[in-house]
């Protein structure tokens, strides 16, 4: 197993994508800590990961909270003594253009996005340093870092996040704490495989699962020469994105 024994909080882990993450890391041999502010949901992710035979956590935490975020991390010491690996994955979108998003809304998102993320990573990273355990720190990103989408507050925040990975990876690295985003995009949320998709290069959208892979990858040993990186699954799509727009008829003369 690709990591057994770790210790690994991995936030937004009640459903979709962090769910996912979630049980590859059990499956690996990961304790997990799910930390979500869906605990309904969340138990469910639990009961599911008690078929790998590890020890799993629940903490219901709003990363954007800055108490919620020491409660997490101070629950998570005192059941397991250490913390191996941070998965920021949880994270919120808006589809409100710059014309619209009101101002309430769009500080919602770089709270949860990238503010929360900040200081949640910075209490990890201290207590890593501290216990000088060479760990993981991961962000679940988005192609949207670097491509247009008309969603200026989210884009923005996932750029501003990938930016972030980049510096603290050069700081960190002396302590052998590897930092790496992973970037997914055209991603069936719910999981359908092989659901087919005109707009990417490789025909079908991607599943959490394909997120996951790359998540365990990166936190294993087998990843242990990567740091400062953001990963982009997503089939091509960033690669077609123009003609994508195009056929869309953004470039359309009103």
């Amino acid at each position: 197993m690709l990591l057994k024994g770790k210790v690994a909080i991995v936030t937004g882990s009640a459903k979709g994508i962090g769910r996912c993450i979630a049980t590859e890391m059990a499956r690996e041999g990961a304790h997990v800590v799910i930390a979500d502010i869906d605990e309904k949901n969340s138990k469910i992710t639990q009961k599911m990961l008690k078929t790998f035979g590890n020890k799993s956590l629940t903490v219901c935490t709003d990363v954007s909270i800055e108490k919620d975020n020491n409660e997490l991390v101070d629950v998570t010491l005192r059941t397991f003594g250490k913390i191996d690996i941070l998965i920021n994955n949880a994270g919120i979108n808006t589809r409100g253009g710059i014309t619209e998003i009101g101002r309430e809304e769009a500080i919602s998102v770089f709270n949860t996005n990238l503010i929360g993320p900040f200081f949640l990573t910075q209490r990890v990273v201290n207590v890593m340093i501290k216990k000088e355990i060479t760990g993981s720190i991961l962000f679940t990103s988005s192609i949207h870092s670097h491509i247009t989408q008309l969603h200026p507050a989210y884009s923005s925040s996932k750029a501003a996040l990938e930016m972030f990975v980049k510096d603290i990876a050069l700081e960190l690295a002396e302590y052998g704490i590897r930092v790496n985003a992973v970037s997914p995009g055209a991603i069936a949320i719910r999981g359908e495989k092989n659901r087919k998709n005109i707009h990417v290069p490789l025909g079908y959208s991607g599943t959490p699962q394909d997120i996951a892979n790359v998540m365990v990858f990166l936190a294993s040993e087998k990843g242990n020469y990567i740091t400062g990186q953001a990963i982009v699954v997503d089939g091509g799509f960033s690669l077609a994105h123009t003609h994508y727009w195009t056929r869309k008829g953004l470039f359309d003369k009103k």
